[in-house]
């Protein structure tokens, strides 16, 4: 739940004046760092919940449609591509599964350690939104990898666009993860940074057990 919605509960709730909570809500639209750049890096300040959970369905048939190019989503932080093996629809919606919904399970069931006020929907969107990056790269990576057949791999310009996308891909998909995270769980400190990284390691590798053991 980002904070907008957090003082609009209030305000539902009786606990925040109406007059007083469109007063916050603009303070949090005034704030540093609230320019519509800032969406890039945090937008789970101003999209959580369902609106989070349904960006992350879009962002999964982006993911799918991918796949259709010869891209595999075969892990939580995996993007690998073939383009002589494109993947059955069947194998790409579990990929899905695989990436999204499971890893959002993991990150609610640790947060619920912790918190016991936190929503499933907040932890879907989350992981749903924060793979923007990763299923938005897919789709020129898919179109410049080179066909390798041989070693050693010609180091040519294509080869090196593909290696900065893919990085900065990955920067951009933890950093999204970091807020999001944050955002889901109102955890901080320690059980926060300390949760990520543990939870991100879990995913990856929940993630390809479950394809091991469906495929």
């Amino acid at each position: 739940m980002n904070p907008v919605e957090r003082v609009r509960r209030l305000v539902e709730a009786g606990t925040v004046a109406p007059e007083e909570g469109e007063r916050l809500v603009a303070a949090m639209d005034r704030a540093p760092g609230r320019s519509p750049l800032w969406l890039l890096v945090n937008p789970f300040d101003r999209f959580g919940g369902g609106v989070a959970a349904a960006a992350g369905v879009v962002v999964g048939a982006l993911g799918i449609g991918a796949t259709r190019l010869g891209a595999h989503f075969d892990g939580f932080l995996d993007l690998h591509v073939s383009r002589a093996h494109v993947s059955p629809i069947r194998v790409a919606l579990v990929e899905q599964v695989a990436a999204w919904l499971l890893p959002a399970a993991l990150f609610w069931a640790y947060a619920r350690v912790f918190a016991r006020h936190v929503r499933v929907v907040d932890f879907v969107g989350m992981i749903g939104l924060a793979r923007l990056p990763l299923v938005l790269a897919a789709f020129p990576v898919a179109l410049l990898v080179p066909d390798v057949h041989a070693l050693p791999i010609a180091l040519t310009p294509a080869l090196l666009a593909v290696v900065l996308i893919v990085l900065v891909s990955l920067g951009w998909y933890v950093t999204l993860l970091y807020q999001g995270f944050k955002n889901a769980s109102g955890l901080r400190g320690g059980k926060l940074v300390g949760g990520l990284v543990a939870m991100i390691v879990a995913a990856e590798v929940a993630s390809k057990l479950l394809l091991a053991v469906v495929f």
